[in-house]
This record gives structure tokens, sequence and C-alpha cells, in this order.
């Protein structure tokens, strides 16, 4: 499939939206992005691509056709399950969980595609003590640079 890479890294790429009842667009950022999928998302995404051609979608309706988000929320039970969030709360879920596993700001900025890091950057404060807690352990030692040892650190110090 086209818009789903395996390699450097598995990964979808988001490059145009359609609404229901609309046109297909670019983003809202005008530009295409590339969003790595975590190892369980990605076995998801690798068991519906075994049966799709090149050109089919990733997530059809239940007669093969484009899955709208009406049809999304009540084939899956959303509505029940949401307790009052809308479809669009995920995303501000992932980039917050995205940032307290310490994934770095630009890159869930890229990720996203906003279009300035301060956009992502209104998500931080969702994060309190626990950016604290990761910002001192880096400091600490628990967490440097990949490829730098603790004592090869301090000696620079």
């Amino acid at each position: 499939m086209k818009d789903v890479s395996e390699l450097p890294t598995p990964s979808l790429r988001v490059a145009r939206s359609r609404s229901e009842g609309e046109p297909v667009k670019s983003t809202k950022g005008r530009r295409a992005r590339r969003v790595p999928l975590p190892e369980p998302a990605w076995l998801i995404v690798r068991e519906l691509m075994r049966l799709k051609r090149p050109d089919d979608l990733l997530l059809t309706g239940e007669r093969g056709g484009q899955l709208w988000r009406s049809q999304f929320l009540r084939s899956s039970g959303y509505g029940e399950a949401s307790n009052g969030r809308r479809v669009h709360d995920l995303r501000h879920t992932y980039v917050t969980l995205c940032l307290a596993r310490n994934v770095d700001l630009t890159t869930v900025s890229k990720w996203c595609g906003h279009a300035s890091i301060q956009m992502t950057a209104r998500y931080s404060h969702w994060l309190g003590d626990q950016a604290d807690a990761a910002g001192l352990a880096l400091l600490n030692g628990s967490g440097g640079a990949p490829g730098v040892r603790d004592d090869e650190s301090e000696a620079a110090l």
C-alpha cells in the first residue's frame, strides 16, 4: 500500500483528508507527514494489509468503501466506550502520551503536522511533575544521550 511503509520504521504517510460528503483535500498544513507506528499498531496494520491491493484503502466500511466517521462510531461502539470524548480527543491523548514518554517536542510536532513547535508545546502543561521528574532523571545520569556514558558526561562538566 502506497501510504504504509515498513522501512526504515513502520509508519503511515498522511498526505490528504476527506470528510464525509466532501472531496479529497490536502491536510490542514498542506504537507505530507510520516507517522511512525508503535509495534501493537503495526501488527494490526500489517494484518489489515494482508488481503489488500496496493491502491485499496486500509480502513474500509462494511462494503469495502471508505470508512466514514459515522460508520466508525456506529460499528465500533465508540459512543458507549468514549465517556463523551470526541474522536479528535484521541489525537490530544496521543500527543500527551508521546511527551510523557519523553519523545522530544520537535519529533512529536513533526508527527502531528503542527505548523509550529509552539502548537505542540501547549500539551506540555498536562505533564506536570512527571516532566520535572523525567528532566531530573536525564540530568542525574539515568537517561543520558545515546552513546555517551555517564562518566563521559561528567568529565565534560
